[in-house]
Formats: C-alpha cells, structure tokens, sequence
C-alpha cells in the first residue's frame, strides 16, 4: 500500500489524508439525489408494514445464561478487571509506554459507539461501575437488593439528563483542550471519578439515579440506542397490564426490580433500559423477549419528546463534529489567527471556539425549525416544538458521522496496543514479546476512506427517513408537513456536507500513550 502519512515526534502523531476530492463530490451528490429523489422510495419501504423482530431468549442456552443469578457478575468481570488495569497502570506505572490511555481512549472510548451500534445499551449490561456499586450496596457478588442505602427520592428538578449534558460538554473540553487523554494519572483518576460517583448515588438515593439520570457514558449510548437493532420488551403487553405483582418494576424476596425506576412491562425504547435483565429473573410470568429487529425502529416510532433528549441530540452532533474539526489545518489557522490578533491565550480561544461550535449548529437547526413555521402557516405547530421534534432526526447523522470519525481513529491507530499489552506499566517488561515492534493501520487507506464516506451517507438517508416519519406526526395537514419538511432537510443537507468536507481534510492522529 503506499504510503499516505508522515509520522511526527508529539506523542507519536501521525497526519492522515483526508479522502479524495472526487470521493467527496461523488458524497455530496449523493446525499443531495437521495434527499430529492429518494423520499418517494423511502415513504413506500418505510410504511406500516408488520414489524419483524426475533427474540434470542427462545434459544435455550441464551435464556438459562441470562437468568442465572450470576449473570450480572458473569458478563460484568471483564469490563471490571480491565478497569483495575487502568486504574493500576494509570496510578502506579510510568508515563510513557503505558497501556491506560490507549486501552481508554483509543479502545473502549471509540469502540463503545460500534458496541452501541449493534447491541444497543451493552455496555451497561457490563458497566463496571455499576458492578461495583452494586457490591457496595447489596454486600453481595450475587444479589443485588440493597443492604446498604439511605433510598432517598432522586430531587425532582435533577430528574433530567442536564447533568450528563454538562458532564459530557466538560469531558469534550478537558479531553481537547487539556489533551487528557496522553495522561495516564488523569485517565486513571477519571476512572475513580466515575466509580466515585455511581457508588455515591447508589449509597444515597434509591435505585440507580447516577445510571437513569448523570451517567454522560449511558445518557449518550442511550440516546444512539434508539437506533440499535436489538431491544428489550414485554412479550405481551396484556400480561404485563394484568400482573398485580409487578415484580419486574417493584422487585421480589430475590430481585430488585427495574434498577432505573421503569416499568418494563410498559416500554417502548432503550433509551433508559440498561439491560441488565433483572426483569427478565424477576417475572414469574416468563414474559418477556430480548429481540432483535430493525434498525431505526425507536427513533420510527417515537411520539413523546424532551427538550433534554433533544438538546443531548444536537450537542452530539456539534461536539462530535468538533472532534473533527481541531484534528485539521483549519483549526490550527483559526487558533493562530485568533491568537495572534485577541492576545488570548490557548484555553480561552479554545473554548470559546468550541463554546461556538456548540452554538452553530443549534442556531442552523433552530433557523430550520423557524422557517418551517412559516411555511406551514396557520398550523399551530410553534417554532420551539419543531425544533424539540426534528432534534430527534439528527440522531442518525450524528450517529453516522460519530462511527466514520472513530473508524479513522481505530482501524488506523488500534495496534498501537499490542506492543502495551507486553509492558503495561511502563516498566520494560516484555511479556508477550511485542514490545518494540510495530504494527500498521488494520485496514488500507482506501477501505477507511469508503467506509467513512458510507456511514455519512448512511446516517444521511436514516436521517431523512425519521425527518418524513416526524413531519407526519407533527402535522395533521399533509401539505404543511411537506411544506415544513424542506427547511428541515436542507439543513440537514448542509450539516452531512460539512460532515464529507471534515472527512476531506487531514487529520492529525495525535496517538495516544506512545
């Protein structure tokens, strides 16, 4: 394969082309065909056909696993050693040549979006913070009814997912700014931060608030879960509305009951859902079916919306966007410029940059949202519900462009971790006998280039499909919701352009941990 990057000494950087010009336009014109010429299409394939669905818990051996009183512990030990490993290398190792960054950054960080994509809320199931919270409070490797807890009621005004916005917004800014994520103390003690505060809200209030309500990691999978092809569901809702024990909400002698405070037998997305199955244990009924099914199916068939979820939504959109953007020569001329003519230091004009790009795309889809107001005239569809609505369209292209991102990230820098895994601490131990070699990208240039500018693509067309799905439930008057769809797509148009022309352009890889 031919060469494409030039390797610097700044934490082993590597600058990678962007894709090619024609590569690009071909991107661009698509996206557009598919906008205008597609719509028709789209409305036949996606109409109210029977949806299909398979549920896993009717093989045999699947359904015994996860009903095992284990189950919980089973699945969670791995995700939980590899915590200690970086907690450990992070605290006790040495700076360079340690495992914790590139195992946290490069892997779980960028690999959690994949694992969202395919098994939806996953890494919940095996969050090892949540296994240690739930050690802590039950004093149990086994059950995980509480012993230990003041079960105070989660504050109503906390009961939104603002918390896992700000934390996430302060993540994306400590990460970019700070370049956390070359350190292994702080990746370490981020790690302790987020044990810290999943064992507090477990001790102190009743069921699992950090989980429902502050988690960024869960509030984040969550909302790209909509999009996952497999679910967790009552089998029949009728069983569920007639159970007067309800032990899959309110627990048993043995079980605790939905850990997020929902009543399984009732739901109807993943947003919340963390799969832990303790509903599954717990209903004395047999009534319940982990399925697999069609992509989309949540954001498809979504009829209540939050302004929480909806800003969650654009902010993944504009940060994910942003991550992209401070990796090209653009922002280095930006930063220079601004630099250079305010006097500012770096951390100011950092942050008020990303303070910016947070902005834009709110204010692109809150313009998009006023003008279908008026073209859809008297409808009575304000400009803030529009906006609140049509949030829930740009999941996909954020989605999308958030897996074309990080496979860049992954295929190119991903075997940087095996000559770690032979000296995780630093130490110059050589365990597995990989230290000093070096491994290239896992796949070609080219293959990551097509593979990005298919996710783009691919969110893009999800993305249209919802739009059309929304305005038809938004809008009584079918000529309003077409009227009103058009500023909506075009903004859309604009914001997965930009999305090809961020994948255009070189990218500093900064690798991590090297």
């Amino acid at each position: 394969m031919k060469d494409h990057a030039h390797h610097e000494m700044d934490h082993c950087s590597m600058t990678m082309e962007g894709i090619p010009t024609w590569m690009a336009a071909v991107g661009v014109v698509v996206i557009i065909l598919i906008t205008h010429l597609g719509l028709k299409w789209f409305r036949r394939a996606s109409g109210p056909a029977a949806r299909e669905s398979r549920d896993l818990l009717n093989f045999p051996f699947f359904k015994w696993f996860v009903k095992l009183p284990y189950f919980p512990l089973l699945i969670q030990s791995v995700s939980l050693l590899l915590l200690l490993l970086v907690i450990a290398t992070g605290l006790f190792g040495e700076t360079k040549g340690n495992v914790a960054p590139v195992l946290t950054w490069t892997w779980w960080w960028i690999l959690l979006i994949f694992l969202v994509l395919g098994f939806g809320k996953v890494f919940c199931a095996v969050c090892p913070w949540e296994a240690v919270a739930s050690f802590v409070t039950s004093l149990s490797l086994k059950s995980r009814i509480k012993k230990i807890t003041y079960s105070k009621p989660f504050p109503k005004w906390a009961r939104n997912i603002y918390p896992a916005i700000f934390l996430f917004i302060g993540l994306t800014w400590a990460e970019l700014g700070m370049d956390i994520t070359h350190s292994p103390p702080i990746t370490a003690l981020l790690g302790l931060l987020m044990l810290f505060l999943a064992v507090t809200f477990a001790v102190t209030f009743e069921k699992r608030a950090f989980c429902r309500y502050s988690c960024p990691v869960g509030r984040i999978s969550g909302l790209y879960a909509m999009f996952s092809p497999m679910e967790l569901r009552a089998a029949n809702t009728e069983v569920c509305r007639t159970c007067e024990g309800q032990e899959c909400y309110r627990g048993s002698s043995m079980q605790t009951g939905c850990p997020t405070n929902l009543f399984p037998g009732s739901l109807t997305e993943n947003t919340y859902c963390t799969l832990c199955t303790e509903c599954v244990r717990a209903c004395p009924h047999d009534n319940f079916a982990f399925n697999l099914r069609p992509f989309g199916t949540d954001l498809l068939k979504k009829t209540r919306f939050q302004w929480d979820e909806s800003i969650l939504a654009i902010v993944l959109l504009a940060l994910t966007s942003f991550h992209g953007l401070t990796m090209t020569p653009v922002w280095q001329g930006w930063n220079g410029f601004l630099r250079a003519h305010t006097g500012f230091g770096p951390i100011v004009v950092f942050t008020a940059l990303m303070i910016l790009m947070l902005l834009a795309p709110m204010a692109l889809f809150w313009g998009g949202a006023r003008v279908a107001t008026i073209l859809a005239g008297e409808s009575g569809v304000s400009t803030g519900r529009i906006f609140r609505v049509f949030a829930y369209a740009v999941i996909p292209v954020a989605l999308f462009y958030h897996l074309a991102h990080n496979s860049m990230h992954f295929f190119m820098e991903a075997g940087n971790l095996i000559p770690l895994l032979s000296d995780p601490f630093g130490y110059g131990w050589n365990l597995f006998g990989t230290v000093g070699k070096t491994y290239g990208p896992m796949l070609s240039l080219g293959t990551i280039w097509w593979l990005q500018i298919a996710f783009v693509v691919i969110g893009h067309i999800y993305g249209v499909v919802v739009s059309d799905r929304l305005a038809d439930k938004l809008f009584r008057d079918k000529s309003q919701a077409k009227l009103a769809l058009l500023p909506l797509l075009f903004t859309m148009i604009l914001y997965s352009c930009f999305s090809v022309w961020l994948i255009a352009q070189p990218m500093d890889m900064r690798s991590s941990g090297m």
